[in-house]
């Protein structure tokens, strides 16, 4: 089967492997992957920074975890032959024709959705867990998200829905009507320094979400930008194992400052992202904008690393 080694950072290429045939694990379906989606935790590994565990660059398979794929294997009393299922690979899969992932990590796709479409579920579902578990009231207050990406669009849309009564998006590439589309107010072109720099006597956002990561700047940023008694929520995965805080700021300011990653009850964060996405189905439309062959992976790897105007979401299509 086919699959994707990183041979150098920003570079990956394609190879054949001997497929593993051995007996599946109960509780494990093996997949042909028909739709990988690129997301900002995978690039940590492809750019060759220090990751998130502090491991420098190895020259395993190239990372990648959001998928949707056929089951063509399964020990699962959940999935059979030929099911369509959409979920999160593990630590140590990648992108590649068949992978192996425990039916606790995926559910099926609605039948209403395309592949495409359904790719988005994995991602959607971390936001929607974050705010729904993780948030503190929303309703009648304000809110800014820093990062007006994928996820932080996802954000946008889904506070917007939990009542929060006005929306700031930062980024600084261009992306003003996409962020009113997906539900803010204003959109900021400019850093996270730059933004909290300039704010003034006007009231500010007593929610921060931090939707950017790798980098400390944009943490301090949120902490600085909020309001005293505020709540700043950073979801962007981190890059280095310690952060610097501005920590006399956020005891004199009584600042909470919270994190959070999916880490368990996935069938169940999924399900609710694929209810939400079916309820709000033609407004995430417009969250793919890249779908490449599986043929051209370094195109979607190099477009996913350089954030530019028009860039929302890469996926890899495998049927392209």
């Amino acid at each position: 089967m086919w699959a994707y080694q990183l041979e150098a950072p920003r570079r990956v290429r394609r190879v054949e492997v001997v497929e593993d045939r051995a007996p599946l694990p109960e509780g494990t379906v093996r997949l042909h992957v028909t739709v990988a989606g690129i997301c900002g935790s995978d690039m940590p590994r492809f750019t060759g920074r220090v990751g998130q565990h502090g491991a420098f660059f190895d020259y395993g398979t190239a990372p990648v975890h959001e998928v949707v794929g056929e089951v063509i294997e399964t020990t699962s009393a959940l999935f059979a032959t030929g099911d369509r299922v959409v979920g999160t690979l593990g630590p140590t899969a990648g992108l590649s024709e068949h992978v192996t992932v425990e039916d606790s990590r995926v559910i099926a796709v609605p039948p209403e959705l395309d592949d495409l479409e359904a790719i988005v579920i994995q991602p959607l579902s971390t936001v929607l867990r974050a705010v729904s578990r993780q948030l503190p009231p929303l309703a009648g207050r304000r809110a800014a998200v820093v990062g007006a990406g994928p996820c932080g669009l996802a954000f946008c849309h889904v506070l917007r829905r939990a009542g929060i009564e006005h929306l700031v998006a930062v980024d600084p590439v261009e992306r003003r009507a996409t962020t009113l589309d997906f539900g803010a107010d204003e959109f900021v072109t400019a850093t996270s320094t730059a933004w909290a720099a300039g704010l003034d006597s006007s009231p500010r956002p007593d929610l921060v979400v931090e939707a950017v990561g790798h980098q400390q700047a944009t943490i301090a940023d949120a902490i600085h930008a909020v309001a005293d008694n505020g709540f700043v929520f950073g979801f962007g995965e981190p890059d280095d194992a310690q952060y610097l805080f501005p920590y006399l700021e956020i005891y004199r300011r009584d600042l909470t400052v919270a994190s959070g990653r999916t880490i368990d009850l996935w069938p169940e964060v999924l399900r609710d992202g694929a209810r939400y996405l079916l309820e709000h189905r033609s407004d995430f439309a417009a969250l793919v904008s890249h779908v490449v062959s599986a043929d051209d992976a370094q195109l979607a790897y190099e477009l996913y690393a350089r954030p530019q105007v028009g860039r929302l979401k890469v996926v890899i299509d495998t049927a392209a």
